[in-house]
């Protein structure tokens, strides 16, 4: 049997892809979606839409939503809530319980003065100054961020071009305060 080289070409070929294919599944991709949060030591049932959630204390749950408008009820500490919510991202977080979250939002790719715009920007939190591009939220939900409270930095960031890239984050308290101080102290 003879060799046929466009058939070994095109074999060459599809191997690649599929290593691609799998870097980007397992080391790249980022799963979108929205995260109910319950910090707190009490049980909490929620209800958005027509469907039913219960969240264990100090426990998440990921939930599938589409874009748009969507009812929210629960009952809080004797306090009943039922109002709308407007969904316009991919990812949000549900924050029934009112809790402090910190939005740090990460530099990547070269700047100049990365360290003085760094410095220049401070939140204070438990009467300890941290620093960089770090908001709090309180929200009953909340989008403007870019990785969910499940999903870590990641490890490779693949720039391309001169086009300045920051990435956020949301975090609980603690959660944020472990970040920082193992990243930037």
């Amino acid at each position: 049997m003879k060799k046929n080289p466009s058939l070994i070409g095109l074999l060459m070929i599809l191997a690649i892809l599929g290593v691609i294919v799998l870097v980007y599944n397992f080391v790249l991709s980022k799963s979108d979606g929205y995260v109910i949060d319950n910090p707190s030591d009490q049980t909490i049932s929620l209800k958005i839409d027509e469907s039913d959630y219960t969240i264990a204390p100090q426990q998440f749950v990921r939930i599938d939503l589409e874009k748009g408008k969507h009812t929210v009820k629960y009952d809080i500490n004797g306090k009943k809530v039922d109002t709308v919510i407007q969904v316009h991202r991919a990812s949000g977080l549900f924050n029934p319980i009112r809790q402090d979250y910190y939005v740090f939002t990460r530099p990547y790719g070269h700047r100049e003065n990365v360290d003085s715009i760094f410095a220049s920007r401070n939140i204070a939190i438990d009467d300890k100054a941290y620093l960089g591009l770090i908001t709090k939220e309180q929200g009953l939900y909340i989008e403007d961020f870019y990785y969910n409270l499940d999903q870590d930095y990641p490890r490779i960031f693949l720039k391309s071009g001169e086009k300045k890239t920051d990435l956020s984050k949301i975090f609980n308290k603690e959660d944020f305060k472990q970040f920082y101080f193992e990243n930037y102290q």
